[in-house]
């Protein structure tokens, strides 16, 4: 069984939306074998899709994901 989340952070701008993506998906790049992680930019949102067969896994990635957002959104307001 695959477990899949969807998470949609929206914005001001589409730029700011678009930095925000740019660098979740940096970050994306370094995910454990088997999970899929793919953010991109839509409009002024930034959705990010995830897919392990894992729960307890998928969970983590949730919150490391909505860790970085938060980090990234408070460094590039500085």
């Amino acid at each position: 069984m695959h477990a899949r989340a969807e998470l949609v952070f929206h914005y001001a701008s589409e730029e700011e939306a678009s930095q925000i993506a740019y660098l979740l998906e940096l970050d994306n790049r370094v995910a454990p074998r088997g999970l899929k992680v793919k953010t991109e930019q839509k409009g002024k949102a930034v959705v990010t899709n995830t897919e392990h067969t894992n729960v307890g896994t998928l969970f983590a990635t949730i919150d490391d994901l909505l860790f970085c957002e938060k980090l990234i959104s408070e460094i590039l307001r500085l």
